[in-house]
């Protein structure tokens, strides 16, 4: 995985600050430093052949030609779609270093449509004036007079589509991950993201473009973003890829009927990137991915694999990557590597590019919080056994289905490599005890029900392993609870795995 910046030492051009506007000539710079970094076998120089009809996926999920998110609140929102400098450079190195047969930039918006007034501008021929005043039209057309009918746009919303099941490319033995229809719990109570387990039906499948089923490479270039379920890069955009299609048998709203985030890892799955190029140069911090801040961080990811480009994206942008939900279910479907320890980085150290991005609370104002250990032993009724659960919140009354019984401990290992300070975010439907290394750290009656947070105690961990201890006791509301080790605004807490006591399972 490569990662520079325009404070790169190695440019060959002269340097600027991670927060400095740039020249066309610099954003190509860096972009070029990460390709050229690359030394795998995938590099992108390596894997594209002359033959071969290249798809470029950009984000432009709004456009200033229209009364849209990009002017929310009456200012301009660049940092929600990639950066058309950066799409200018991917096709000049792309021409003069791979010579593929076809390169397609292609894109389905969501707030706009292609004009069929050519009077009229839309996402493909406006001039984005931070991006150096450069439409894609621009691009198009720049390529035609040296290479014609090289590069073209490839409007998804548009493209002929065709029906399927969600595939299985690697074998993972998963084939939908979203089921349709899910129930949601109240997200003012559990968080974000949190669904029934065992509710809906799984997913069949979508109608999809034709570009993205046929072409032989597919580069998704997403831009730094924040988002509800942590942050938007290369695996969320392809959101992009499912159309509004004017025959109506497809739109995009489609992909939020269950689990969102089950749903774009299952349109990742139709033809998962072959290659990933993550760029900060215009991002959204805060309540992104469409409402939120501009910011500059001038900033490439580049790689093949687009678990492990997700992960150092989000590391640098001040997240846990082993927060994010969606990068465990790339990894289930064996779309990539998650664990950071286990993913060579080239170019400049992750450390000198992190900039923590303020994170997004959507309309309602729920902010995202952390993912929490996941697999639990348990004990109860004379009982000992491992539940693994499929949300944030530990459902102890469908962990005792047909057990009887209406008091339950609970308990995990976590293992820290260093000694740190952190906070334990714990709420139970129930009375509520909590011990980390044999000391109560909460101890609370049967309240009105589950809040999430409403528990927050300052806590430390040793180095080494801490054990985790819940005990809750049923009460009206049910039985279950929440235990987040995180910071203080709910972030996980880094450094750390949690491990099923007397079992090498880990649950990260």
């Amino acid at each position: 995985m490569c990662l520079t910046s325009s404070a790169d030492p190695g440019l060959g051009c002269p340097g600027a600050p991670l927060d400095a506007a740039l020249t066309r000539e610099q954003v190509r710079a860096v972009v070029w430093r990460a390709l050229d970094l690359d030394p795998s076998s995938a590099a992108l120089a390596r894997q594209v052949r002359r033959r071969d009809w290249v798809l470029l996926k950009p984000n432009i999920v709004t456009s200033p030609t229209h009364d849209c998110s990009y002017w929310y609140g009456g200012v301009a929102h660049p940092g929600q779609v990639t950066d058309t400098r950066v799409i200018h450079a991917l096709v000049r190195y792309l021409v003069e270093r791979c010579c593929p047969a076809r390169i397609s930039i292609a894109e389905g918006g969501a707030e706009w449509r292609r004009s069929s007034d050519p009077a009229k501008e839309d996402g493909w021929t406006v001039h984005w004036p931070e991006f150096g005043g450069l439409s894609y039209a621009d691009i198009v057309a720049e390529f035609a007079r040296s290479h014609p009918g090289l590069v073209d746009i490839v409007d998804l919303n548009e493209d002929e589509i065709r029906f399927g099941p969600v595939p299985d490319p690697y074998g993972s033995g998963i084939g939908a991950c979203q089921f349709v229809g899910e129930e949601a719990r109240p997200e003012a109570e559990y968080g974000r993201g949190a669904f029934v387990p065992g509710t809906g039906q799984p997913r069949q499948g979508y109608y999809m473009p034709r570009a993205v089923l046929e072409c032989d490479r597919l580069i998704s270039v997403p831009a730094m973003k924040t988002h509800t379920c942590g942050t938007t890069l290369a695996l969320k955009n392809y959101v992009g890829v499912l159309p509004s299609h004017p025959s109506g048998k497809v739109n995009k709203g489609e992909v939020h009927n269950g689990d969102f985030q089950k749903g774009f890892i299952d349109l990742f799955a139709y033809h998962p990137a072959d290659y990933c190029v993550i760029e900060g140069f215009w991002g959204t911090e805060g309540n992104g991915p469409q409402w939120g801040d501009n910011i500059q961080h001038n900033v490439v990811v580049a790689g093949a694999d687009p678990v492990a480009a997700d992960a150092v994206a989000s590391a640098v942008m001040g997240f846990n990557p082993q927060d994010l939900d969606y990068l465990h279910y790339a990894v289930a479907k064996g779309f990539g590597v998650l664990d950071l320890d286990h993913t060579v980085l080239v170019g400049q150290p992750l450390a000198a590019l992190r900039r923590r991005f303020a994170t997004a609370a959507g309309r309602k104002g729920i902010p995202f919080v952390a993912r929490g250990c996941r697999a639990w032993q348990l004990q109860a009724a004379g009982d000992t056994w491992v539940y693994r659960s499929g949300e944030r919140y530990i459902d102890l009354a469908r962990a005792m289905a047909g057990r009887g019984g209406d008091s339950v401990t609970a308990i995990t290992d976590v293992r820290s490599r260093r000694t740190q300070r952190g906070w334990l975010w714990a709420s139970a439907n129930g009375s509520l005890r909590v011990w980390l290394n044999g000391q109560v750290v909460v101890a609370a009656p049967p309240g009105a029900g589950h809040s999430l947070g409403q528990h927050q105690v300052e806590v430390t961990l040793a180095e080494g392993v801490n054990r985790l201890q819940v005990a809750v006791t049923a009460a009206a509301s049910g039985m279950g609870f929440t235990a987040l080790l995180c910071d203080e605004v709910g972030y996980g807490m880094t450094d750390i795995e949690y491990q099923v006591p007397g079992n090498q399972e880990t649950d990260a």
